[in-house]
């Protein structure tokens, strides 16, 4: 079972990183920049579904009828909001945005059918799905740096991943359509298990915005090389442990074995992140330059503050996931909350500074002071927070 997860985690996040970081080597930073700041805010608003809607299809018997119809409003408020933001955009980014403004609608037709896979553990169809549209959008785009399609290519790419993990997970678990339920009993758990991630997964595109805003279009380009190489160690070192911390975690709620699974995720998380994070600090240096000089140049300071900020969120993801799973959503959604308003509040007044992203780390530290306390709290005893 943990293999097919390393395979879906890999196949999911980390072909998608590799055909970035492809097109990273052949496209000039500002063509990096226009895709990079199009893709920000429908990539932060997938959470509605990819954790919201998802995980309320794991963690309740509610019916499918009610959760796709709800999971169709959230899709296609989504893409209206993203529509609306069209002229706040560079002008360069807004053709890519208006396209990418569909994604929230094919999330939305597959969610449902993706926590209804989830929750039954079909891990190996999970990750053969996943596999199979990634292989073909990677084609799609490889075709497209090839014929100069520029910043379109990374559009394509994320446009026809997207559209065919819909098309394969209502393949795999097609909705049932039978039982009708009201949307108003959803909300209060949907915004539950929304508002955190949405929360703890704004800070990355909100500072991509505010740079291609602030510092142009090739400042926010180095910053996506930077947080997608950051992405990539974490996809290869923790991705396949988080995607099945949630599930496991609530299967054991309530036993005498959660307390011990917890302290065996703890370590192990330990482990892993005190070997590939620092190993990453050492090897970029050597590793940057294979993309070109000028992206080296612009992406190596970037690098050491984002990738202390994945540690950081990489050591506090068991108590995490153990706490959403026992029912206790409030720390995390604190910290979040609080992770992204003290990241902009510090990270604001020096965006200038060539140390300014060290504010995004900091801001980690400061916000998980007081999340460790309401671990301890509310976990069991005996659990290291």
């Amino acid at each position: 079972m943990t293999l097919w997860a390393i395979i879906l985690q890999w196949s999911r996040l980390g072909i998608s990183a590799a055909i970035f970081l492809l097109a990273a080597r052949l496209l000039p930073l500002a063509e990096i920049g226009v895709f990079a700041t199009a893709f920000a805010l429908p990539r932060l608003l997938q959470v509605l579904h990819k954790s919201g809607i998802t995980e309320l299809r794991i963690t309740s018997d509610t019916p499918d009828h009610p959760l796709l119809a709800l999971s169709l409003s959230l899709g296609l408020a989504a893409a209206l909001l993203c529509l609306a933001a069209l002229p706040v955009l560079p002008a360069e980014s807004r053709p890519h945005l208006a396209v990418l403004a569909s994604l929230p609608l094919f999330n939305a037709l597959a969610a449902p059918s993706e926590g209804c896979l989830r929750r039954a553990l079909k891990l190996r169809a999970l990750a053969l799905r996943t596999l199979l549209a990634q292989a073909l959008a990677a084609g799609v785009a490889l075709y497209g740096l090839t014929q100069g399609w520029a910043a379109w290519s990374l559009t394509a790419f994320a446009l026809t991943n997207t559209a065919l993990t819909a098309a394969l997970s209502l393949a795999l678990a097609p909705p049932d359509l039978g039982p009708r339920g009201t949307l108003r009993p959803l909300l209060p758990d949907l915004a539950r298990l929304t508002l955190r991630p949405l929360a703890g997964s704004a800070t990355f595109p909100a500072v991509q915005l505010l740079i291609a805003l602030t510092l142009g279009l090739p400042a926010a380009g180095a910053f996506q090389i930077a947080t997608r190489l950051v992405e990539l160690i974490d996809t290869l070192a923790l991705a396949p442990l988080r995607y099945l911390a949630l599930p496991r975690f609530k299967s054991l709620a309530g036993s005498a074995d959660f307390a011990t699974h917890l302290r065996q995720s703890l370590r192990q998380v330990t482990l892993l992140t005190a070997m590939i994070y620092p190993a990453a600090w050492a090897a970029a240096p050597h590793l940057l330059p294979l993309l070109g000089p000028d992206k080296a140049r612009a992406a190596a300071p970037l690098l050491p503050p984002l990738l202390l900020t994945g540690a950081l969120s990489a050591l506090l993801m068991p108590l995490t996931q153990a706490l959403i799973a026992t029912g206790h959503t409030a720390p995390p959604l604190r910290r979040a909350a609080v992770t992204l308003a003290l990241s902009l509040a510090l990270l604001g007044p020096v965006l200038h500074h060539p140390l300014a992203l060290w504010a995004l780390p900091l801001a980690s530290a400061l916000a998980a002071l007081p999340f460790l306390r309401d671990a301890r709290a509310h976990l069991p005893r005996g659990v290291p927070a």
